[in-house]
Order: C-alpha cells, then structure tokens, then sequence
C-alpha cells in the first residue's frame, strides 16, 4: 500500500483576504480550475490549478445571483457553474462570465423541487437511460443529479436539453 502525502493546500491567504475560505463546503475540478462554495462567506470562489485566488462568483442575500447556504458546486464541460443553495432551495446557473442564466427548483411541493438540497453532480455518460423520458423534438445533451437532505425524493434528476437540428 502505498503512503499518501500532501502535495500542496491552498489558499495561502489571511482572515479578510478576498481568496479566503471561511467555511468550504465543496469543490469541483475542470480542466484549468478549481471552484469551491463558501458557506461561509456566501459565494463561489475560483482558484486556478496551483491555488491561486481568481474571483469569486454571488454574494450574501435573496435576489437572483446571490445566496444564502451555497451548498454543491459543479460546472459542465461549456463552462457553466451551477451551485445548490439549500436555503432558497435551487440551483442556480451561471455562464462563464458568471452571469446568472437561470434557476430551477423550489420549495419541496412534489418530484421535481428539492428539500435542503446539498449536492450536485453533472453525468455525461448516463444520459442514454434516460433519453426515453425526453421529446423526441429535443435532444438530452447530459444529467444533472441533486441530492435532498430531507425529501421523499433523496435524488433529484434533471436534463440539459436542446432542441434538434
């Protein structure tokens, strides 16, 4: 079995610093970036592979592009973030100049809303099993999985979808 090591941890900053974590809760990792929610400073912060601090994405409140209890973090292969605010119970997505495109979700009433939603994941490669729920006017690029604290539904299952060519 092989010893494991820390290799680095970031970031290298101070109480009151902008790249500070306050109370990380999760992280994503792309290709060039690593994105974690702050719940305790109520945004998503964006560091470069090495832990440098880039920018950080919403701000303490209500309104669209804010958040309360930013939970789970994920971003899709176009660069769009997607973050799960249990507090306000949704997911809001933002584009990758983080502008707020949309939100989808809600107060638990039935399938489909959520219930202190806590994660998130993005599924490519699973998309196929659930092609037959779609119209076949549109096409499902891929899955977007949430996961409920307290909901009969404990898994939520939603579509990326596109109308076809």
């Amino acid at each position: 079995m092989k010893d494991n090591k820390l290799l680095f941890k970031f970031p290298d900053t101070e109480f009151g610093e902008k790249g500070y974590l306050n109370q990380p809760t999760t992280l994503w990792v792309t290709n060039d970036k690593v994105y974690v929610s702050d719940f305790g400073d109520f945004k998503i912060k964006i560091y470069d592979k090495k832990g440098n601090y880039m920018e950080s994405v919403g701000s303490y409140g209500k309104l669209p592009g804010q958040f309360t209890r930013p939970k789970g973090v994920a971003v899709d292969r176009s660069d769009n973030l997607f973050v799960v605010d249990a507090a306000f119970e949704n997911v809001q997505i933002f584009d990758k100049k983080n502008r707020l495109l949309m939100h989808f979700g809600g107060s638990y009433k039935g399938p489909g809303f959520m219930s202190l939603p806590i994660g998130i994941a993005i599924n490519y490669e699973d998309s196929k099993y659930f092609e037959k729920y779609v119209d076949s006017d549109y096409e499902l690029k891929y899955i977007i999985l949430v996961t409920n604290q307290y909901s009969p539904e404990k898994l939520n299952v939603y579509g990326r979808i596109e109308m076809k060519k």
